[in-house]
């Protein structure tokens, strides 16, 4: 697979196979991540992979500081399961003012919501933090870092999501990963192998015009 291929095809995963992640893969992925550009060479990323027992534990976690709330396992696949018959209906309905998932109601916020703290059952759960003092650019140059494992994972077959949602319970991740104090999270990604025959993994992909973003200047 070329870069622009897998720049143009990579897309969010949120249903996930069982299948593990080899540690080999997942260091070719992570190798890939940290030779992303940084300013003056700060290399401000620090990622916690967590897989096995400890993804485990941390997922626990969130879920316990959510409360009864959130759904059981069983409860949550019962509702992928609907998240699925919805987006069956949807494929190829896309379009700028209402992209893929957004077009299924209140129930895909609440399927966001805790498919997020589940790592949307991937195996692999990154972490992503900085040190606390770091160039200002540091925000950027992980940004660029968590592109790179997007998509080396993409290339390698994998799938992936970039997640926000994770870190609203900073202290808990703390805790169970064992993340130092002096360093500040900052975002987190699930990593797997894609259950590539599931229509939310295969909802319409869409994008402002190309002249709408882009401005040509000679």
């Amino acid at each position: 697979m070329d870069a622009q291929e897998a720049l143009l095809n990579r897309r969010s995963i949120r249903k996930y196979l069982k299948d593990p992640v080899s540690t080999e893969l997942i260091k070719k992925i992570m190798t890939a991540a940290v030779w992303a550009p940084s300013g003056n060479n700060s290399q401000p990323w620090r990622f916690y992979v967590a897989t096995g027992v400890k993804r485990d534990a941390l997922v626990q976690a969130m879920i316990d500081a959510t409360g009864k709330e959130a759904p059981s396992v069983e409860a949550y696949e019962e509702m992928v399961e609907r998240i699925e018959e919805k987006a069956i209906k949807l494929l190829g309905k896309g379009d700028q003012a209402n992209p893929g998932l957004s077009q299924m109601g209140e129930e895909v916020m609440t399927f966001a919501r805790f498919g997020s703290i589940r790592f949307y059952q991937a195996p692999v759960a990154i972490i992503v933090a900085k040190p606390e003092q770091v160039p200002g650019s540091s925000l950027q140059s992980i940004g660029a870092a968590v592109e790179n494992l997007l998509i080396a994972a993409h290339a390698e077959g994998l799938g992936a999501c970039w997640l926000g949602m994770p870190l609203m319970f900073k202290d808990r991740i703390i805790e169970v990963l064992g993340i130092p104090d002096d360093k500040v999270l900052v975002t987190s990604i699930c990593l797997g192998y894609p259950d590539i025959g599931s229509p939310i993994n295969n909802m319409d992909r869409v994008r402002l015009p190309y002249d709408e973003t882009v401005h040509l200047l000679s």
